[in-house]
């Protein structure tokens, strides 16, 4: 009966908003005006006045479907009205914006996506950013990363809860939120692009999960069983990692190069060492991009077959060699630069956009402030301030040192720069490159190399309507 079905809902949802918001938190939810969306903005609402956490509606117009976005954007701000919550949209042209990322336009969208919800909590001095996904969204990306040769985390899902972002409704099926909508006679809008079987989601969703639900009508719960048994035991391996990564591995070189004796190493289940050289790995490079499989068996090989003196490189110019009895793992000679910094390794560190920022560590102190575009044509520019398009930067800006990859496009050029080339063409010494304060966005996309040159992609154009204008002085 629908009575009880939306007594589960309403239970289910209940549960999670207790484990996942606080009294006094201040929530921005992400609605796209899709019924899952919708109905995570009624319930939310709903339990604001119980619970005591204020709720705010952000949306993002992709300007992918011409007068139906329009219309998308116009209907949520409608319905925000009615429940008198304060409302931010953002226009971004996905399609354009796409150029600049390496990957396809889904993943654009979703880059996009969050940077604009990121800098929206910032404005708003929010807590957490609740989405609207649902337990059928869940089912479908592990399908996706099941097909996609996924380990353990794919098969995991997607987690309620990472840093600040919330799911709420990530235990409920889209056939319960659809219901309860129609319960409350509350309208909702429909994406024409969640038809097309051009993306694998929607492939998976309108074709692999109803053929596979004729073996097993119980597909959703059997599958959402799955993830939470293999979200529980990944936990508690990356625990027992961790454990066994204090006891196996030792820095050497300083703090740049890690090892592991092989004798011990090898005495492990197989499962834990090739969680271990993955550990290591991040630990040294900050991420596993591109470490694959192949490359974790390569490096099993090596304490397998111990020759010393024998090496590999992997992604992200990790140099993994052999010595008489451990396996040493360190940065290779593309990144001695960015060792000898003490900051290097760290986290960027926020300006406060507008203010002013103390930078001990690089030794220098920030000023940001939103000026008229008329205020940069006038005033003399050097290396120690610069003027940017405050829509294309946004208010989260960072401080940080070189990391290798770096790339931006230098003011005047066209293409990507690698940031260690441009340092090279400017005749930069060596050890002063890794002491050189480098300004990025929220998307770790650099804006200006402080006393070089800004991005290209961020100068003031005569459509800039608001300038960010950033002065450096020396500590």
């Amino acid at each position: 009966p629908l009575e009880l079905l939306m007594s589960g809902l309403i239970k289910k949802v209940k549960s999670s908003v207790d484990e996942l918001i606080v009294f006094g938190d201040r929530v921005l939810v992400a609605v796209s005006g899709g019924s899952d969306s919708m109905a995570l903005l009624y319930l939310l609402e709903h339990f604001s006045k119980i619970l005591g956490f204020k709720l705010f509606v952000a949306h993002l117009n992709h300007l992918t479907r011409g007068k139906e976005s329009d219309e998308d954007a116009r209907f949520v701000a409608e319905e925000a009205d009615k429940l008198s919550l304060p409302f931010f949209m953002g226009r971004i042209d996905v399609a354009r914006e796409k150029s600049h990322f390496k990957s396809s336009f889904q993943e654009s969208a979703r880059i996009l996506r969050y940077r604009f919800l990121g800098e929206t909590l910032l404005s708003i001095k929010g807590t957490k950013i609740a989405l609207g996904h649902t337990a059928d969204d869940q089912v479908e990306t592990i399908l996706m990363n099941l097909l996609r040769g996924s380990g353990l985390k794919g098969l995991a899902g997607i987690p309620e809860t990472r840093g600040n972002v919330i799911r709420p409704i990530l235990r409920c099926t889209r056939f319960e939120l659809e219901e309860f909508l129609k319960d409350r006679n509350q309208a909702f809008r429909t994406d024409s692009s969640n038809r097309e079987k051009k993306y694998l989601r929607n492939k998976i969703r309108h074709d692999v999960v109803p053929l596979l639900k004729t073996f097993n009508s119980n597909l959703l719960a059997s599958l959402l069983d799955l993830a939470d048994i293999v979200r529980a035991e990944d936990d508690w391996m990356s625990e027992e990692v961790r454990v066994l990564f204090s006891q196996l591995v030792s820095s050497f070189d300083g703090q740049s190069g890690l090892k592991i004796k092989i004798s011990e190493f090898q005495k492990q289940s197989q499962a834990l060492k090739r969680r271990l050289v993955r550990e290591v790995c991040y630990r040294l490079k900050g991420n596993l991009r591109e470490i694959t499989v192949l490359h974790v068996r390569q490096v099993l090989g090596l304490f397998n077959k111990v020759r010393v003196g024998s090496w590999i490189t992997l992604p992200g110019n990790i140099r993994v060699s052999c010595d008489y009895e451990t396996i040493c793992f360190s940065l290779g000679g593309k990144l001695k630069e960015s060792l000898g910094s003490p900051y290097a390794a760290k986290e960027g560190i926020n300006l406060k956009v507008p203010g002013s920022t103390r930078l001990e560590e690089m030794k220098v102190q920030f000023h940001a402030s939103i000026v008229e575009p008329s205020m940069a044509l006038t005033k003399r520019i050097d290396g120690k301030q610069a003027f940017f398009d405050f829509e294309k930067t946004g208010e989260f800006i960072q401080a940080r040192y070189f990391r290798t990859g770096d790339h931006f496009v230098p003011l005047g050029m066209e293409g990507h720069k690698k940031l260690k080339s441009y340092f090279i063409d400017q005749k930069i010494p060596r050890d002063k490159r890794c002491f050189i304060p480098i300004l990025t966005n929220y998307e770790d996309e650099i804006i200006w190399i402080y006393g070089e040159r800004i991005s290209d992609r961020f100068r003031i154009t005569e459509n800039t309507k608001k300038v960010l204008h950033i002065e450096g002085k020396g500590l």
